[in-house]
């Protein structure tokens, strides 16, 4: 696959004041993780209060993926901004608890518990 264009799919959108969501559908890996990044982080402003990443439709989470994850986790704290992240399925929970990360992010199960 030379396009990698179409491996994942942003949206993003403020549910209240001071709470934006972003939405991330597809893979989260070496080739969508730029995009991906500077999406979140071009958002990240908009989120005076909460930014969750609802990863719900992430198919695969690379550790590159990880990595990102932890990055803006640490581009959040300096915003002070908390991060939240929605995460339901195997895919992404079971990177996270390999690595031992589970601990390091708050995680909730839809993003009405987020806010």
């Amino acid at each position: 696959m030379d396009d990698f264009t179409d491996a994942v799919a942003l949206t993003a959108r403020e549910v209240s004041t001071g709470v934006v969501v972003v939405a991330v559908a597809g893979e989260l890996d070496m080739a969508t993780v730029p995009e991906v990044e500077q999406y979140v982080r071009d958002r990240l402003g908009d989120a005076s209060r909460v930014l969750v990443l609802d990863l719900s439709g992430v198919t695969f989470l690379g550790s590159t993926g990880i990595n990102l994850l932890i990055a803006l986790r640490a581009a959040c704290d300096e915003a002070g901004v908390a991060l939240r992240l929605v995460a339901t399925t195997k895919a992404v929970l079971h990177p996270l608890e390999l690595t031992d990360l589970t601990d390091h992010f708050t995680i909730v199960t839809a993003v009405s518990e987020a806010g």
